[in-house]
């Protein structure tokens, strides 16, 4: 099987099922300079994820089919109904959250504090996968880290 092939024909599949990718259905290799192996390839699929290969590469072609090989099964495993975000998972994981951090339920309800801003974050993410909740949450680091977050919140912008 020419997995990165499969790659490609599993994203174009899940557009023309009425995904909703904002970049299409397009799969970016990027090779890492190299002019020795091991070689190293990293894949970004539609949504933003990224997964790069996971053994040593003796060609810059193996390493591609190895960044397609995971991204395609981490792709399919994330189609499971198991991988969805639903009112059971959001329950389970807002308990383990209060739990691990000796919070109480009022926590939870409140979006000012931590528990409650990522019992937030699960909600409005309701029926998503957890490939689409992650590539989210990278994002939301990512603005935490170089102070777009403070600057918005200053801004008195809303989290929608």
């Amino acid at each position: 099987v020419n997995v990165v092939e499969a790659l490609q024909e599993f994203w174009q599949m899940k557009q023309s099922r009425g995904a909703d990718l904002k970049n299409g259905a397009l799969v970016v290799y990027e090779m890492v300079p190299s002019n020795s192996p091991p070689y190293v390839c990293y894949v970004t699929l539609p949504g933003g994820s990224c997964f790069g290969s996971f053994q040593f590469c003796p060609t810059k072609a193996e390493a591609r089919r190895s960044a397609a090989k995971i991204a395609l099964m981490n792709s399919v495993f994330n189609e499971h109904p198991s991988r969805r975000i639903t009112d059971e998972f959001i329950e389970k994981s807002v308990a383990e959250a209060l739990a691990s951090f000796n919070g109480n339920r009022e926590e939870a309800d409140n979006p000012n504090t931590g528990i409650g801003a990522f019992r937030f974050m699960l909600e409005s993410n309701k029926g998503k996968s957890m490939l689409e909740f992650q590539e989210l949450m990278t994002v939301f680091q990512l603005l935490h880290w170089n102070g777009s977050l403070k600057a918005m919140r200053e801004r008195q912008c809303s989290r929608q």
